[in-house]
């Protein structure tokens, strides 16, 4: 099935969770925030949270500036 993260599409397979389409997609899972279909969804869940076809994730990566 086809996803969409930070507006590039991703091929993942059929019941994949978010912390698996993260992985493939080659996302580090410390220090961002994840939002599916604008819900945002907290880390401890990415691995109860499936996808479906058509979903879209955006991925916030948190910074330090000053």
């Amino acid at each position: 099935m086809k996803i969409t993260i930070n507006g590039k599409e991703l091929e993942i397979d059929e019941c994949a969770t978010l912390e698996e389409a993260l992985q493939k997609a080659g996302v580090r899972p410390q220090g961002i925030a994840t939002a599916l279909n604008n819900k945002v969804i907290p880390a401890a869940t990415r691995t109860k949270t499936v996808l479906k076809d058509g979903d879209t994730v955006t991925v916030i990566t948190a910074f330090y500036g000053g």
